[in-house]
């Protein structure tokens, strides 16, 4: 079977999107499978074997109606179409695939009956097969919304078959260096952590703790990181993505600043915990053998979002930022 699937999101999203991807490979290893990804997401997919041809899709006009015409020349057997949102669904559209597949998530934080009402209705002429999940209605009914068991179900659905519980780890080669001989434990530095329950000066507090467990911290950043964390550069050290690739030894606290992806993946992947708030990191930390930490949002529905995002077969430790003796918890954690 030709199959392709869209993905034009988040990383985080495409990773979980993974087992699926495998899931098929493993069931019949005669399917040819394609995916049409986003720059974001670009990255994870584009050295993973079980994924024949990638197409990167800008959001343009023109590269919108270019994948189209790409899309429309391979003949695809099923489509399938992830990503929320309207172009995901006119690309599926006009693919010529035989069978049009596609998940709705109606909103966690609107009434069920209106959410995504006219997407529901128009694309009912169009797809062979949907799967309406109403978020709120499900959680409260203890029904899984899980995102790779969601599309795992629609794929089912659509009467192609798939293996369900593949790790899909072994997908990537991450790199693995020793930087001495203390354990480290990594904090993804992003603006999630800064809310009306947890501030710089909490974070410094808490890295203060954290240094007296014998580790070494190493803190890398994202493009929110300099936003809100002044002081925190103020007082450590930071070294760039060039000056990373000499380094041979951590000693203390250290703030690595905006590395490469294979630089990124590989302090991940050489760290015995890891510390982040829900987001990408959270699933690329998933794939390797590290000590998962994640913490999620008091004030955006904490427990429906770890249901949905939690990472694929992966034990983690589940924080809330609003738990009391939260900073006490997080040095429990790596002790």
């Amino acid at each position: 079977m030709k199959i392709c699937v869209v993905r034009i999101d988040k990383m985080g999203d495409m990773i979980l999107t993974l087992p699926v991807i495998q899931g098929l490979k493993k069931a019949n290893e005669e399917n040819i499978i394609d995916v049409v990804c986003s720059d974001n997401n670009l990255k994870v997919c584009k050295n993973i074997s079980v994924i024949n041809k990638l197409f990167l899709l800008n959001r343009k006009l023109s590269n919108i109606l270019s994948t189209i015409r790409l899309l429309r020349k391979q003949n695809y057997d099923y489509i399938y179409s992830f990503s929320p949102g309207w172009i995901s669904i006119i690309i599926s559209i006009f693919s010529k695939s035989k069978s049009k597949s596609l998940l709705i998530l109606q909103s966690r934080y609107k009434s069920g009956i209106f959410s995504k009402l006219i997407e529901r209705i128009f694309c009912k002429i169009f797809f062979n097969n949907i799967k309406i999940v109403n978020r709120n209605s499900y959680f409260k009914q203890n029904k899984s919304i899980n995102q790779s068991k969601l599309m795992q179900d629609l794929v089912k659905q659509s009467g192609l078959k798939l293996l369900e519980n593949e790790l899909i780890n072994y997908l990537f080669q991450f790199d693995k260096r020793n930087y001495g001989h203390k354990e480290i434990c990594l904090i993804h530095l992003s603006s999630k952590w800064i809310n009306r329950y947890f501030l710089e000066d909490h974070f410094i507090n808490l890295l203060n703790k954290l240094k007296h467990t014998g580790r070494n911290i190493v803190m890398t950043s994202d493009q929110s990181t300099k936003k809100v964390f002044s002081k925190i550069y103020e007082e450590y050290k930071h070294i760039n993505n060039d000056d990373f690739i000499n380094l041979k030894e951590i000693n203390g606290i250290l703030i690595l600043e905006e590395l490469d992806f294979n630089n990124w993946t590989s302090i991940i992947n050489s760290s015995t915990y890891v510390i982040t708030p829900e987001c990408g990191c959270t699933h690329i930390a998933s794939l390797t053998n590290c000590k998962l930490c994640v913490i999620y949002d008091a004030d955006n529905l904490p427990e429906m979002i770890s249901e949905e995002y939690a990472p694929w077969r992966k034990k983690y430790t589940k924080l809330i930022f609003n738990e009391d003796n939260f900073e006490e918890k997080l040095n429990s954690f790596i002790n």
